[in-house]
Parts: structure tokens; sequence; C-alpha cells
């Protein structure tokens, strides 16, 4: 399938900002707490590797999170069956970026479930971290990733 149609056939949306706390969820979904070894929100947050040299905290978030919108807006594809049968949603992915910025702990919390196959493997995908830091060390990050599947006119 060409790019263009790609465009035309489906858009993207992440919600709000590119990724929701995990706590903002637990109490609507009854999501479990992270494990004691995983935080949600480190000193430092993980970046990825293409923009670790950036100087600006800020800047380095910045582009990590863009750099993630594009690999999964490049790298994701819609289901052919629920583009047939016109099925659109969030699939929220929940994930952990580790001490080592691998991505592991894949799981889908919500969305439906034609997408969710094609959310979790864009997610496990994913290209390399700098790992998060917090009080100096080298921690494990949990994240949930609102992904929005939606059909082009």
């Amino acid at each position: 399938m060409e790019k263009r149609q790609k465009r035309h056939l489906l858009t993207f949306a992440f919600v709000a900002t590119f990724f929701i706390p995990l706590q903002s969820l637990m109490a609507q979904d009854g999501i479990g707490f992270p494990k004691p070894d995983v935080v949600e929100v480190a000193e430092v947050m993980p970046v990825l590797e293409s923009c670790a040299a950036l100087e600006d905290r800020t800047e380095r978030e910045t582009c990590s999170n863009q750099g993630m919108m594009e690999y999964i807006m490049g790298n994701l594809t819609y289901p052919q069956i629920a583009r047939d049968k016109g099925i659109e949603g969030t699939v929220y992915v929940q994930f952990v970026v580790t001490k080592k910025g691998s991505i592991g702990s894949v799981e889908i919390v919500r969305g439906p479930d034609l997408l969710q196959k094609a959310a979790f493997s864009v997610i496990q995908s994913l290209p390399k971290f700098v790992p998060g830091t917090d009080q100096g060390k080298t921690v494990d990050v949990q994240y949930v990733l609102p992904i929005r599947f939606a059909l082009g006119e």
C-alpha cells in the first residue's frame, strides 16, 4: 500500500500528551500499581537514543516524543479486517522502558479487539532508548500510551 493511500485510509491521533501517566488510568480502570522496582515518573525520563545528544532536557524529551510518534505512524498497520468492518478506536498500551533501554512488559490495557495486536506489535518494536534515572540510579519506567485508530474519509 502506498504511503499516500495509507494516509487517506487512517489517521492516528495521540491523546492530550503523548504519554498518559499510569496513575490517571488506575482509578478509572483498576489497573494494578507498577511493580516496586518500576517507576511511573523518573527524575530523568527515558529518551530515544537518537535524541540523547541534545543538551536541553525539554528539547530531548520533545524530540523523543516526536520520534516515537513518527515511528508509530510509520510502522503501525491498520488491520485489514478492522478496516473492512469500519472499526475505529483507541488502544491503550502499557509498557516499560527497562534499565537497559529496551521495551518490556507490553500489555494491552483496553481497546477494540481487532486493533490490539497491531498496537502491541508496534510498541514492542520501538527503537532503543537511553534509560531513565531516578536519584542517580537507572530505573525501569512504566508508561501507558494511547494509540488512536481512525479511518480516513
